[in-house]
């Protein structure tokens, strides 16, 4: 539970942080770069507030629809077979699709992992809805974390 706790404040205090900077940057009509002349500026604010918008939208709304989740302990669980190769990367996280056993289709989540997920390999993971983040269970009959109950 604790991870999906962190990932959610990680997300909307990271996001929200790097928004507040850039729209006082913007408003107070400062340049971001002090060696970017006016036209470079606009350009380079134009592209900046493009990514945020696209990273809040994508990043943090989902982790703020995903709070009453939390708080209810309404976690949906995969349980199937990797599809594919993955290795984790320099914070221990893997996404990967997962073939659900009953509903037969594709489940795509990330969690925190150390090691090297192969495709056939055995998964159970714990996930939130909206932002697809969370828990291995087990791999391979190997029991990884506690169910969250």
């Amino acid at each position: 539970m604790r991870y999906l706790i962190w990932n959610a404040l990680e997300s909307i205090v990271f996001m929200t942080a790097a928004l507040v900077i850039y729209l006082m940057r913007v408003i107070r009509k400062k340049p971001l770069a002090r060696s970017l002349d006016r036209n470079e500026d606009i350009v380079c604010k134009l592209i900046v507030g493009g990514v945020l918008v696209y990273s809040f939208y994508f990043g943090v709304i989902p982790e703020i629809c995903d709070i009453p989740n939390i708080i209810n302990k309404n976690i949906y669980t995969v349980e199937g077979v990797a599809q594919g190769y993955h290795e984790p990367t320099r914070l221990k996280r893997i996404s990967t699709h997962i073939l659900d056993d009953e509903t037969q289709e594709d489940v795509y989540v990330t969690f925190y992992y150390k090691k090297v997920i192969k495709n056939g390999d055995r998964l159970v993971v714990q996930y939130l809805p909206n932002s697809k983040f969370g828990v291995l269970i087990e791999r391979n009959g190997e029991i990884i974390e506690t169910r969250i109950e």
